[in-house]
């Protein structure tokens, strides 16, 4: 009994060290403590060496979860910038304008569109006689905010730096890069479309005779040829009127034409007749058709054509004459 009696009170027959429990301040329990009675692990821990308990180390292992940062967190100034602006600030208080100016250089190297270190750069170069300097600043800021697309805010630090500088070569290339930002917001012109390439258009030749009853005056017209066969002719005067226009008739290969074949010149391929005027005719007889002309429609479209005159004068008195 008495033996048991010294086990719990935490020493052993012939020990004079310390009892264990005030040994074990680090966080052991006291026999029984857990349910009132003592347990394997508490015979255990009173042998005759302290055995650590496994749920203590899992205990000291455990470190608490960083919580991950919030959106304003993210969004804040960071400390460093402020406090390389701050020291800066200090600095300028005691009169050390050189190594406030390196401050801001390291505040604009970490974060490049901080404003106010910045400013405050561009401002000390200034007053220290560096205007070339602070120009160079505002230059370099907006070459760092164009790229994010905040044209605005490009041309509102350009204007300022103007306002505290004036003109400087580097300002006004920084100008130009904002226009180029500007112009960049519209979407490009379409491409204009291609004109038409001008092309030479054929003439169709045509051999003419002209027929008069005493009444009425006809101009008979043969021509073409295998690659321009024309489908109708047409009379037009000088405004561009159509005074007469009529079908073509196909000649069949080996038919014989009204109008007397030329010399050199293929067979025809097609004829019609045009009802014409006095005036037409008399034009044609002295070789000078203008005002008038005629056109042969070949395809959808209508060629001019080159006449050429028979002599063939049907009720009339026979006149030679050339005709284009």
């Amino acid at each position: 009994m008495t033996g048991e009696l010294r086990e719990f009170s935490g020493t052993r027959p012939g020990d004079t060290k310390e009892p264990l429990e005030r040994q074990a301040r680090g966080g052991f329990t006291r026999p029984g403590e857990r349910g009132g009675a003592p347990d394997m692990e508490d015979s255990v821990r009173m042998g005759t060496e302290i055995e650590i308990d496994p749920r203590l180390l899992a205990l000291q292992n455990t470190r608490p979860a960083v919580p991950a940062p919030s959106e304003a967190t993210l969004a804040a100034p960071r400390s460093d910038v402020e406090a390389l602006k701050d020291g800066a600030a200090m600095l300028v208080q005691a009169g050390n304008r050189v190594a406030a100016i390196a401050l801001l250089w390291s505040a604009i190297a970490i974060e490049p569109l901080d404003l106010g270190a910045h400013r405050r750069l561009a401002a000390m170069l200034a007053n220290a006689g560096d205007p070339d300097g602070a120009a160079n600043e505002y230059a370099r800021y907006i070459d760092f905010v164009l790229p994010t697309g905040d044209v605005g805010r490009a041309a509102a630090e350009l204007s300022y730096g103007a306002t505290m500088l004036g003109g400087h070569p580097a300002l006004h290339e920084a100008a130009e890069k904002i226009a180029l930002a500007v112009r960049a917001l519209v979407p490009a012109l379409p491409e204009p479309a291609p004109l038409p390439i001008p092309r030479l258009l054929p003439k169709v030749d045509l051999r003419f005779c002209v027929h008069d009853d005493g009444r009425y005056r006809w101009l008979q017209l043969e021509g073409g040829h295998a690659d321009l066969a024309p489908s109708a002719v047409r009379l037009l005067d000088g405004d561009d009127n159509v005074l007469n226009m009529r079908p073509c008739i196909a000649i069949a290969h080996g038919q014989k034409g009204h109008a007397p074949a030329i010399d050199g010149e293929p067979p025809s391929v097609a004829w019609a007749v045009l009802g014409v005027s006095d005036d037409v005719v008399a034009a044609l007889d002295a070789g000078d058709l203008p005002p008038y002309r005629i056109e042969a429609q070949i395809g959808d479209e209508w060629l001019s054509t080159s006449l050429a005159d028979t002599g063939c004068r049907v009720g009339r008195r026979a006149a030679r004459a050339a005709v284009s």
